[in-house]
């Protein structure tokens, strides 16, 4: 389980109205961060990563406190998608090289596989990296992760044009085996599909 217990998120405003924040996210959930603000965002994933203490309150896996002696080691339990996918690749699998994922060797093929259950051409794969449209480079890269089987799975601002529909069903069957994933989005759709969610907006 990962959990935020009465967390002040460090290098942001903190304005009087924003309460702590306060969630859990359990082995099969799904959560939402839902909200605009993307400097609070980026604070609470960087913590969630062990990248940025918070300025207060905790941060715990499986009841395990994160801080700066123990960050690296609980890092490896995670994947992360970003958002900004400004990657110096040529092709997209050219992330199956990269640091990105070592324990499971993932191939061509079994993106390919993947790729097919979204309707989506897998000649995209040998496409240019720089032509590829970034909802789709996304997409890719969720499915790297869920194929790295890492126990937990953190998606920095979904695109939009990601179908929920066809996403959050898979993401729910990810997390069923035993990972918990969390998801940024301002989509509705997303948020009323996940188990919980926390609404992350100084104007709410």
């Amino acid at each position: 389980m990962l959990e935020i217990k009465n967390g002040i998120l460090n290098g942001v405003e903190y304005p009087a109205t924003l309460a702590d924040i306060n969630f859990s996210v359990n082995e099969g959930e799904l959560f939402c961060i839902y909200g605009t603000q993307d400097d609070y965002v980026t604070a609470l994933i960087r913590s969630m990563l062990g990248l940025q203490p918070l300025k207060s309150g905790f941060i715990t896996i499986d009841g395990d406190v994160i801080d700066t002696s123990s960050a690296a080691y609980f890092r490896n339990m995670f994947s992360y998608v970003p958002h900004d996918l400004d990657m110096p690749w040529d092709k997209i699998t050219d992330v199956l090289t990269s640091p990105f994922e070592k324990k499971n060797k993932i191939t061509k093929k079994m993106l390919k596989a993947e790729l097919d259950s979204f309707g989506i051409d897998a000649a995209l794969l040998d496409s240019d990296y720089s032509k590829l449209q970034k909802h789709i480079a996304q997409l890719i890269l969720i499915i790297v992760a869920v194929l790295s089987d890492r126990p937990y799975l953190i998606i920095d601002k979904l695109y939009s044009e990601i179908p929920a529909n066809l996403l959050m069903p898979y993401l729910k069957d990810y997390a069923t085996e035993k990972h918990s994933v969390v998801i940024v989005s301002d989509d509705e759709d997303v948020k009323r599909m996940c188990d919980k969610s926390l609404i992350l907006d100084i104007n709410v």
